[in-house]
């Protein structure tokens, strides 16, 4: 095929899958074999270059108002036109390999994620992620955000917009099991739509724990302590929030039973095989919101029991049907939210942070 200059191509993929292809861009298929076609990606828009802006985590962390990214969230999950591809995991040598997609009518994103727990030992984060923000219309890269916190970020945004929904009245008590980059900015995202009065800490690194419980006093202004004892902040908080890379159920039924109202809310992901939930807590929630009904394949505390027909899809409401729906409150009980993501959020995410902070990161030429 003769493509007529200054069009430039690049490799997209060279195994067979299937992906979103934005309009407005040029796909070349040349095929070597069965089942095997290499794909590259053309575009002419710009000639031989273009000019992306680059938005690192120091201007997430620096300059993202987190209450407008609430904001833009609920809203996202409003719209009609917001769509997205299944997401596509890859296990590798020690790790989990995620691309995710979706679009709407102004922007496409695109994420690739690498879960690697062992890094902890290393001491290097345990996911690594790039977005790529284009324009829907003709497929032009406009944006290369870091990830990782934009990730959290967004993860914690989310929550936080189950959390105006279903978290139990009046001043509260928060607990957080795991005190990485998602437990604080899970913190910072609560604190903008609940009343804390305390919060409280656990993290098998204390020191971690303890640097979380400071940001939160001195960042937030909120009473904050670490604690050794998981169970025992389990039963005295009215939020709970799991964000750990354990493979075990670190949210305990018997820690929970008897304790008063509660919303769990449990984003912790490592692979398909992981638990953060035990399945009794599961099993006798009174409402169990998803992020996306993939969460019923992916996350292996919610997979086990729809595959033994314990539960059903219809025993699940998925978030966009919440968040789009009329206002709602905590039904008494426990209430859980499992998130293990979904692309949607990357892409109101990526959104908002292009449109907030693009004018301030730096712009280059690929």
């Amino acid at each position: 095929m003769y493509v007529e200059p200054p069009v430039t191509c690049s490799l997209l993929s060279s195994a067979p899958r299937t992906w979103m292809r934005p309009s407005g861009a040029i796909y070349i298929d040349i095929r070597r074999g069965p089942g095997r076609v290499i794909t590259f990606i053309c575009a002419g828009a710009r000639g031989p270059g273009m000019r992306v802006s680059v938005i690192p985590g120091r201007l997430i962390s620096e300059s993202l108002d987190v209450g407008k990214l609430i904001g833009a969230i609920e809203e996202g999950f409003r719209r009609a036109d917001a769509m997205l591809e299944p997401r596509a995991i890859y296990p590798v040598d020690g790790g989990t390999v995620l691309l995710m997609s979706a679009h709407d009518s102004r922007y496409h994103v695109l994420k690739y994620i690498a879960i690697y727990p062992r890094n902890a030992e290393l001491g290097l984060p345990t996911a690594s992620s790039v977005v790529v923000l284009s324009r829907s219309s003709t497929g032009e890269p406009l944006s290369i955000i870091e990830g990782g916190l934009l990730t959290a970020y967004r993860t914690g945004a989310t929550s936080a917009a189950v959390a105006k929904r279903l978290a139990p009245r009046g001043r509260l008590t928060v607990g957080f099991l795991g005190a990485g980059a998602q437990a604080r900015a899970h913190a910072a995202a609560l604190s903008r739509v609940l009343a804390i009065e305390r919060a409280v800490i656990h993290d098998p690194d204390w020191g971690r724990a303890e640097e979380l419980s400071r940001f939160i006093r001195e960042g937030l202004g909120v009473p904050a302590e670490a604690v050794r004892d998981s169970d025992a902040l389990a039963g005295e908080s009215d939020v709970l929030v799991a964000a750990t890379t354990s493979r075990v159920p670190v949210v305990r039924w018997e820690a929970l039973a008897g304790r008063g109202d509660k919303l769990v809310i449990s984003i912790g992901w490592l692979d398909v095989h992981s638990r953060e939930v035990d399945e009794a807590t599961v099993l006798r929630s009174s409402l169990r919101v998803v992020d996306t009904y993939a969460a019923l394949e992916e996350a292996a505390e919610l997979r086990e029991p729809v595959r033994r027909g314990l539960l059903g899809r219809g025993d699940f409401v998925e978030l966009r049907a919440l968040l789009s729906g009329p206002p709602t409150s905590h039904p008494g009980g426990i209430v859980l939210y499992k998130g293990v993501g979904t692309p949607l959020e990357d892409l109101f995410a990526a959104e908002a942070a292009y449109e907030e902070l693009g004018g301030a990161a730096e712009a280059v030429d690929l």
